[in-house]
């Protein structure tokens, strides 16, 4: 069975850039500690495997979200598209908050690989070039993305780096 993933359109592609017009989505977000994700992680999957108000379970989606801030970072998990926002189940982690993101342009960086802040610096500063070559502007904050279990080597694992944009002219 096929894991749901977030929905966009792709508006734009070159190469592994993307424009993408992501579909509205629901989140379970909560803070970060540390860029390996494992503390957010568990969170959240406490939350989608039955420690929430309701005891419900809710299926597993990709991609796992960090956003990262100059600060701080959160991780996030995609609720299945199933759902309002009023249907799901609250958390019973006060850490843990759900978030409506309404639809929105962004643009994207796809590689594979694991992750370190070498890496996610040297993506970044790529999007951001390939953003200026483009004259479009970044607006907010760099979003990672991870579609793969960490136990896939890294040369298999799926990984976006991602920034909202201003609207195309």
């Amino acid at each position: 069975m096929a894991i749901e993933q977030a929905s966009y359109t792709t508006l734009l592609k070159e190469g592994s850039f993307e424009i993408r017009q992501m579909d509205p989505m629901i989140l379970a977000i909560t803070e970060e500690n540390h860029l390996d994700g494992n503390s957010g992680f568990s969170e959240i999957f406490n939350y989608i495997t039955g420690y929430n108000q309701g005891s419900q379970k809710i299926a597993m989606t990709t991609p796992v979200i960090n956003d990262i801030y100059e600060k701080s970072m959160t991780t996030a998990f995609v609720m299945p598209k199933q759902y309002a926002i009023e249907d799901l189940p609250l958390p019973r982690n006060s850490d843990l908050k759900l978030k409506q993101v309404p639809s929105r342009l962004v643009a994207t960086l796809t590689f594979s690989g694991s992750i370190n802040s070498n890496k996610l610096q040297e993506k970044q500063q790529a999007l951001l070039t390939w953003l200026n070559e483009k004259e479009l502007l970044p607006l907010g904050n760099l979003q990672l993305s991870r579609y793969n279990p960490p136990f896939i080597p890294g040369f298999l694992k799926r990984n976006e780096v991602s920034i909202e944009i201003q609207k195309l002219p």
